[in-house]
């Protein structure tokens, strides 16, 4: 929880003027913070499946917004002068517009499959923080990130496995496309989106 962060640990001297990290936070704290869309896209897509869509509901979503959150406080408390409400403003239509249910796969199991590579991208970025901030706070942040971003990829993968086990296993060629194609968009779509 963002009240778990203990705030009064920043140096914001250490990261201020690094202009790459701020970019790199900001980004991400903008498409963490647009999860409800994205998610309502999920649980109306999985809606047959009541295990999954509770726990879209009740544990996944929720915990992305508190990435968002505390991924907003910092950026906040570090650059002041950064306009959060002026940057998703102008993020979240043009996100919301391009973050639509026919973006996701054609199957569950892909859409799993692509749901583990965007888990482990995200895991990966902030364990990358982690390890190149030498700032407390922010490295107390990206640690409980990436352990949530790891603890979501297992269950998506578990749901993948499920599904495979259910409908049978979609040929590789499927699953390294759909692979690819969540790849590309986290550049083209969101990352591109927030970044600007």
């Amino acid at each position: 929880r963002l009240a778990d962060i203990d705030f009064s640990r920043l140096q914001p001297e250490k990261v201020r003027n690094d202009e790459a990290l701020f970019f790199t936070l900001a980004t991400s704290a903008l498409v963490e913070a647009a999860t409800t869309h994205y998610a309502s896209n999920l649980i109306e897509y999985y809606s047959g499946d009541a295990k999954l869509a509770t726990w879209l509901r009740a544990q996944w979503q929720p915990e992305e917004l508190q990435h968002g959150a505390a991924l907003r406080a910092y950026v906040e408390a570090v650059w002041p002068e950064f306009s959060w409400e002026r940057a998703f403003g102008g993020f979240y239509p043009e996100y919301s517009a391009a973050c639509t249910q026919e973006e996701l796969e054609p199957s569950r199991a892909l859409e799993m499959a692509a749901r583990c590579v965007v888990e482990t991208g995200t895991s990966t970025l902030y364990q990358t923080i982690h390890d190149y901030a030498d700032e407390p706070v922010l490295r107390e942040i990206t640690a409980r990130l990436k352990s949530d971003e790891v603890r979501h990829f297992s269950y998506f993968y578990e749901a993948y496995r499920h599904y495979c086990a259910e409908n049978g296993r979609p040929p590789r060629w499927q699953v390294a496309r759909a692979i690819l194609r969540r790849v590309l968009e986290a550049f083209d779509d969101d990352g591109d989106i927030a970044f600007r």
